[in-house]
């Protein structure tokens, strides 16, 4: 039971890490006409192309995109976890 909510901290911890980089980086599939998107599978972050704007945060999308994360964290740590034990009955 530990082990599964030490695992469960660690993914959420990391999908926050992973999504909070992808907001260094701008959204390669988003093209909207006048403003600039940060994210990854979502933007959860947006300024519109005008000088001084302010960037707007995208609350259900950083969220998602939190989970989404998350969720690739859990499996990562549950496959490597798998790996070792693998290795180790050789």
């Amino acid at each position: 039971m530990v082990k599964v909510i030490v695992k469960l901290l660690l993914s959420i911890i990391g999908g926050i890490i992973i999504t909070l980089i992808t907001g260094f980086f701008t959204t390669p599939m988003l093209f909207l006409i006048g403003s600039d998107t940060w994210g990854f599978p979502f933007y959860w972050l947006s300024q519109i192309i005008y000088p001084g704007a302010e960037k707007n945060v995208n609350w259900s999308n950083l969220i998602l995109d939190i989970l989404i994360w998350s969720f690739i964290m859990f499996l990562t740590i549950n496959l490597i976890e798998f790996l070792i034990i693998k290795i180790r009955k050789r």
